[in-house]
């Protein structure tokens, strides 16, 4: 599951705070990165000084051409 949802979705399925920690690298430079997703949708980022750029899809779920809500993300 995506690594911004997983904390949300599952934050309110089991009605409890939950985070997720993901270590990646910047697309640009390849410095590598470490930031916090909690269930509010909170992003905390590791080093202060990176700025890391994260979004949602825009996914209209009123007219969702995909099997589930998993796939249009």
């Amino acid at each position: 599951m995506d690594a911004l949802a997983t904390p949300f979705v599952q934050g309110r399925l089991r009605n409890e705070a939950l985070s997720v920690t993901v270590r990646t690298e910047c697309a640009h430079c390849k410095e590598p990165m470490e930031m916090t997703i909690d269930s509010d949708l909170t992003i905390t980022v590791k080093d202060s000084e990176s700025r890391p750029m994260a979004f949602m899809p825009d996914v209209d779920l009123l007219d969702l051409k995909e099997e589930s809500i998993i796939n249009a993300f």
